[in-house]
C-alpha cells in the first residue's frame, strides 16, 4: 500500500482515542477483568495447597465475593458518570441498564456460593460464577456496541 505525503499527514492528525471509545475500553475492561477474578473461586484450596497466591488466596472468598459486589456497582457507576458527562451516548446508557438483571445474578450467585470452598459442600458449584461473568461480559458488549450503534444512526438521520 502507497501513501501520498496528504494522506499520511491526515491519518497522523486523527488520533482515534476519543472519550467514547476510552469510556467503552474501561467498561469492557471491568467485566474482562470480573471473569478472570471469578475463575479463581473454584481454585482457591489448591491454589493454597500449593502456595501459589492468587486474589482470592490472599483476599479470602468472603472479602472476595464483597470485591465482586464492589465490582458490579462500580460498573454501573461508571456507566452513569460516563453518561452524565456525555462520553458515552445515552442509548448505551439505557442498553446497558437492561444487564443489570445479569449484574445482580452474579452478585447473588457469588455471595451465596463462596462459603461452599470454606464448608467443603458442592465446591463445584461456584465454578459457575465464572460463566455467568462471561454472561455479563457478552450482554454488556453487545448492548454497549448496539447503544453505539444507534446513537450514529440516530445522529446520521438529524
Amino acid at each position: 500500500m502507497v501513501l501520498i505525503w496528504n494522506d499520511l499527514d491526515s491519518v497522523m492528525n486523527h488520533f482515534p482515542l476519543s472519550g467514547t471509545v476510552l469510556s467503552a475500553s474501561i467498561l469492557v475492561g471491568f467485566t474482562t477483568s470480573l471473569i478472570l477474578f471469578c475463575s479463581h473461586f473454584h481454585q482457591v484450596e489448591g491454589d493454597r495447597e500449593v502456595g501459589k497466591m492468587s486474589p482470592l488466596v490472599r483476599l479470602g472468598t468472603k472479602k472476595g465475593a464483597e470485591v465482586v459486589k464492589g465490582a458490579i456497582f462500580m460498573l454501573y457507576a461508571l456507566l452513569v458518570a460516563f453518561g452524565l458527562i456525555k462520553a458515552l451516548p445515552l442509548t448505551c446508557i439505557f442498553l446497558c441498564a437492561l444487564t443489570l438483571p445479569m449484574g445482580n445474578l452474579v452478585v447473588r450467585f457469588v455471595e451465596d456460593n463462596y462459603k461452599a470452598i470454606v464448608f467443603s459442600h458442592n465446591k463445584n458449584k461456584i465454578f459457575m460464577a465464572k460463566y455467568f461473568c462471561v454472561r455479563l461480559h457478552a450482554l454488556f458488549g453487545v448492548t454497549l456496541a448496539l447503544g453505539l450503534v444507534l446513537a450514529r444512526k440516530i445522529n446520521n438521520k438529524l
